[in-house]
């Protein structure tokens, strides 16, 4: 269950790669956040990998351990914050501002990602985030309330 304190902490975008820097609002659609652009479309970007998201919780977990890094910083377009994305399934749909993501898989950690790893082994393993396609297109902004929306049959 998504607490009622669950929100969006920071939109972000680039012109390519990471990390990516806030913006304080956005539209969304079915490509994606407009403004954002990923620099290896073959395994990033696309209809059912528009959005990327990620957690404050999740950095401050990763901050614990030593890595020095903050939201954007893993290339996430949703920073949120009230939510456990662990608890998460694919399938599952969140409301996000005026829009309707759909998660469809974990985010499987890049080659930037994996540096982490390297330096502490399975530091970044089961805390990737969620890469999602877009439902219903809608303008986002930083404070935005997420709640979880059922899916039509």
């Amino acid at each position: 269950m998504i607490p009622m304190t669950a929100q969006l902490a920071q939109l972000s975008v680039s012109p390519g790669g990471m990390p990516k820097r806030p913006i304080p609002e956005g539209r969304v659609t079915a490509a994606g956040v407009e403004g954002d652009w990923q620099t290896n479309r073959k395994y990033h970007g696309g209809p059912d990998r528009a959005v990327c998201v990620f957690s404050v919780e999740l950095y401050d977990e990763l901050r614990a351990e030593g890595v020095r890094a903050g939201p954007g910083d893993f290339g996430e377009n949703f920073t949120t914050r009230g939510i456990d994305l662990r608890a998460l399934a694919a399938g599952d749909r969140l409301r996000v501002g005026e829009c309707v993501i759909e998660l469809t898989d974990v985010r499987v950690p890049c080659r930037q990602l994996k540096v982490w790893d390297e330096r502490m082994p399975k530091l970044i393993k089961g805390r990737s985030g969620w890469v999602a396609k877009v439902v219903e297109e809608g303008t986002v902004r930083p404070g935005d309330p997420i709640s979880r929306e059922v899916a039509a049959p």
